[in-house]
């Protein structure tokens, strides 16, 4: 999929010192100087921002695909995905937001079977979102409280903990919010039954995503 992105004349360099920046990200004593420190967020930053309007660049450069760990044997999507996130980025790019003027919101479905990955699918929507989207607010649901715990929003804690932006949040059961903006840029799980309706009313983020 790497090789992909770059004939598809993307900008791969965020591709090529990942494991370096991954693993500075993740250091909580480095023998680094304050500069170094702020130099490497900044530039973990201007990474991320570069895949505002590509999910699955995202999604590529934020896991440590083939590293060792659970993602060792892996080297990105499933086809299915692949093309799902294709999709995403097209009609995000369609949209154009520009942080001012509210677009049409972005409807997408999935009709499979057990076990293809519909829930990682979530959980790197989520990063993806909560990553590149200051102040964003988002929603999770299930149809059932038991599946969104057990399964939806485990999914997403456990990618949540792999992905490279990790140190910028925080992720509990009840709620995944940044670090620094707790009641401004967050999102949380919420089963969809009739009497949890009021819960989704009135959710907006006029400068962001929602």
């Amino acid at each position: 999929l790497a090789e992909d992105l770059a004939a598809d004349g993307r900008d791969d360099r965020s591709l090529g010192d990942l494991g370096v920046l991954r693993a500075g990200a993740r250091v909580v004593h480095a023998d680094v100087t304050v500069v170094e420190r702020d130099a490497a967020e900044l530039e973990l930053a201007d990474l991320v921002a570069e895949c505002y309007h590509d999910p699955l660049k995202f999604v590529l450069m934020a896991y440590p695909w083939g590293e060792p760990g659970p993602l060792e044997k892996h080297t990105g999507p499933d086809i299915w995905q692949e093309r799902f996130l294709r999709e995403l980025a097209a009609e995000v790019q369609d949209r154009a937001f520009d942080g001012v003027t509210a677009v049409k919101p972005i409807r997408f479905a999935v009709s499979s079977g057990h076990g293809v990955g519909k829930s990682v699918m979530v959980a790197w929507l989520v990063d993806w979102i909560m990553s590149t989207r200051p102040y964003c607010k988002g929603t999770i649901t299930a149809n059932t409280f038991t599946q969104l715990e057990t399964k939806t929003w485990a999914t997403i804690q456990r990618w949540t903990k792999l992905c490279i932006t990790s140190p910028w949040f925080e992720i509990g059961a009840q709620r995944m919010y940044h670090k620094d903006y707790r009641e401004s840029w967050f999102c949380s799980p919420q089963s969809c039954r009739e009497e949890n309706s009021e819960s989704f009313a009135g959710q907006h983020a006029k400068g962001s995503t929602s």
